[in-house]
């Protein structure tokens, strides 16, 4: 993340700088990233004070948290979409888990983002791609894929057929979604796609 232009803030201008940084981090579980600090007005060179008395602390190179803020079991995903700056979405495996859809436990955090930057973690499994504002829903402090998008997202993905029956099954059961919904959301997926989606349907009485 380059490009910045620090500048010098009196005592009034950090205190604002400060409250509105904090009110960014509210909206992303506490988390904030570099840039977006120096976007609200705190210098580089101020980095460092924040981070000894303890308001700052630092998760990443370029990534911070408040240190007042409460942990929750959700922090990771937070965290992540959060160093991508809001274009990033929890989809795939993990969003299935997140939505209650079958049994996956994912062994890796799977995020969609146009974003190409290599990001510092082999716990994440990128999927570079743009989604649609109708595939994505927020839930507390990062966005993830629809039930339905995820459900297509599997299909595509490979799971089984009889693991792609369950997920499907046991949005249905939840109220996540309706057999109507997910047709119409598929309807212009390929075949293949439609073909798994449609069985497991059927399957689910």
């Amino acid at each position: 993340m380059t490009g910045w232009t620090d500048s010098g803030h009196d005592a009034t201008g950090r205190a604002d700088a400060d409250d509105s940084l904090r009110r960014l981090a509210a909206t992303q579980a506490g988390f904030f990233t570099a840039r977006q600090a120096v976007c609200h007005g705190i210098a580089t060179h101020d980095f460092a004070e924040r981070l000894e008395a303890g308001l700052w602390i630092r998760v990443e190179t370029e990534l911070f948290r408040l240190g007042d803020s409460p942990r929750t079991k959700f922090d990771e995903f937070a965290q992540w979409c959060t160093w991508y700056e809001g274009e990033a979405v929890v989809s795939h495996q993990s969003a299935a888990d997140l939505h209650g859809m079958g049994h996956l436990q994912p062994r890796f955090l799977h995020l969609s983002t146009p974003d190409q930057r290599t990001v510092p973690s082999n716990r994440l499994a990128l999927h570079h791609r743009a989604l649609a504002a109708e595939d994505c829903e927020v839930v507390g402090a990062f966005r993830i894929t629809t039930p339905a998008r995820t459900a297509i997202d599997l299909a595509a993905g490979g799971v089984s057929q009889e693991v792609l029956d369950e997920l499907v099954g046991d949005a249905l059961a939840l109220g996540r979604l309706d057999s109507d919904e997910l047709r119409v959301a598929v309807a212009n997926q390929p075949a293949a796609v439609a073909d798994r989606i449609e069985l497991a349907l059927l399957a689910s009485g």
